[in-house]
Order: structure tokens, then sequence, then C-alpha cells
């Protein structure tokens, strides 16, 4: 009989989850049980589970015993070091200091970051997983849309068609759009728009797979909100609404840390998601989308 390494209850076979290090492939790795894996805090570095008393220092005593390394610079960390959106990182001080942030994830650029046509700084992870052919986006885009008519129930009548467009062409759609789509600024990656029969998802173009399906999943949301809760006015609720469906789709195509990250936002998008996954919890995903028609 196994126990789990971090509340020392026995679990069965298939009911828990090794977590190897990956400098020492051949030690046994922590064993987790599924009740821990759900409810104890994460290691900012690696994400493992880990005792609620490292919490405050975000880092598991694994990680701080084998030295912590730059993200950016991948010099070994010496003194302090910065996490970015909560588990993004660590990056050293210096990184963070004598580079400007990347325009989508907010890492600093250091060397191989690129300088977009736009005026976009985005730091070489970023570049390097840009999708730069807009079929291939539109592909991820229809990847996105059946995952979640299938996980999550989220059909529509007229179903969205993706436009990849520049910073530019986004911010001024987004501008002359009805107040309540809101965000009408630089930082604008994604917006729903209708237009009589048509139906359109734009997106910022350039954007790493990862953030794609985000704003993908984020938008469609919202479409899904036009045809289905059309009074929904609470903006808590309408973009943690759009954040629960995005959380999902990152979720079941393998980007756990994204989905990580939305939890840790402290305002109408993080709130509203985590209230929305409570509501998940007690009523399921059927309640969830009948809380949303009916708030």
């Amino acid at each position: 009989m196994k126990h789990c390494n971090l509340c020392g209850n026995a679990v069965d076979e298939n009911e828990y989850r090794v977590y190897p290090r990956p400098r020492k492939p051949n030690a046994r790795g922590l064993i987790v049980c599924a009740q821990c894996q759900r409810d104890k805090p994460r290691c900012a570095v690696c994400q493992t589970p880990m005792p609620p008393a490292r919490a405050e220092l975000s880092i598991c005593a694994a990680c701080w015993r084998e030295g912590l390394n730059c993200r950016a610079c991948g010099a070994r960390i010496r003194d302090n070091f910065l996490m970015i959106n909560g588990n993004d990182g660590p990056y050293c001080e210096k990184c963070y200091r004598d580079h400007a942030p990347c325009d989508l994830c907010g890492a600093p650029a250091n060397d191989g970051a690129v300088l977009y046509a736009d005026g976009r700084l985005v730091c070489q992870r970023c570049a390097q997983t840009a999708i730069a052919d807009p079929r291939d986006a539109e592909r991820l885009f229809d990847r996105v849309v059946d995952l979640v008519g299938a996980t999550l129930g989220l059909r529509l009548n007229v179903r969205p068609r993706l436009m990849a467009v520049d910073r530019a062409r986004l911010v001024e759609l987004a501008r002359h759009a009805t107040a309540n789509i809101g965000h009408a600024d630089g930082k604008t990656l994604g917006l729903f728009v209708r237009m009589g029969r048509k139906r359109v998802v734009y997106v910022q173009e350039l954007l790493p797979r990862i953030l794609l399906i985000h704003i993908a999943a984020h938008e469609f949301a919202h479409a899904w909100e036009g045809e289905n809760a059309p009074l929904l006015r609470d903006l808590r609720l309408r973009e943690g609404f759009a954040e629960w469906v995005a959380y999902h789709a990152l979720v079941q195509l393998d980007a756990p840390k994204k989905a990580a990250q939305m939890l840790q936002r402290h305002d109408d998008y993080g709130e509203g998601l985590r209230h929305l996954l409570e509501v998940e919890r007690e009523q399921g995903i059927a309640g969830v989308l009948q809380y949303c028609r009916t708030a």
C-alpha cells in the first residue's frame, strides 16, 4: 500500500499521481493523492503540489534545494527572484530590471526578442510559438469551438468565423463596438462582433498558440452569451463565464500553467471565474449554463 507524501493517507492504485524530478529521473518521485492534487498549493516553478507551509514562498523544497535558474538568461539565481503572472519564472532581478516586458506575456524580452511591425515587442518564447499562417489559426479556432461544444455543450445557431488582424485594426474595431464589450485599448487581444447574420471573432495576429486558445475560447463564449444569455449584464458574470470556458479549453488542451494563471487574477475576470467554478462544483456544467441564462 502506498501513501501520499503530503497528507500521509493510504492510496490505492489509480488514486494517486507521481511527480518525478527532472534533474533526478531515477528518483522515486513524489506520491500525491487526488485530494492533495486538487487542494494543495502548487510550486510556481515545477507545478508540483506542496505543503501549505511553503505557499508564501511559492517554491517547493525540491526546487529550492536544486537551485533556481533565470528563465530569461539561464543564469543561476543567487539572490532575489521574481515570478510573473503568479507562476511564470523565476526571473532574476537583472533581467527584470534591464529588459522591457514582452507585450504578450510580460516576461523580460531579452536576447531573441522580436519587434513586430505593429510596434509590439515580443519575447523569444512567444515569438517562437506564434501562429503566423491564418489557416493554422482558423484550424485551431475550429478545434477549440468543437471542444467546448463537446465538453461544455456550447453550440450556436450561427457559428462565428475567425479573423486575425493587426493591433491597430483590432483597437479600432473595439472602439466602434458597443460599450459593454469594453477593453478598447492597446492591450486588446480579441473581440466578438455581431453584424446582422454575420458573427466574427477577431484576434490579434501572431498570437502564441496557448494565448490564441485562451482568446478564441473566451470570445466564442461571448458569442454564446449573445444567443443564450442576452440579458446578462453583470460584468463579473459576463467575463467570468468567458474565462470559465477558456479555462476548460486550456485544461483540455494541456495548458494547465496558463489555466492556473487565470485563477490568480483579482479582477472581474478572475473573481467571476472562481465563482463559476464553485457553481460548477455544486451544480455541474449544466448548472453553470442555466445560472448564466437566468442571472
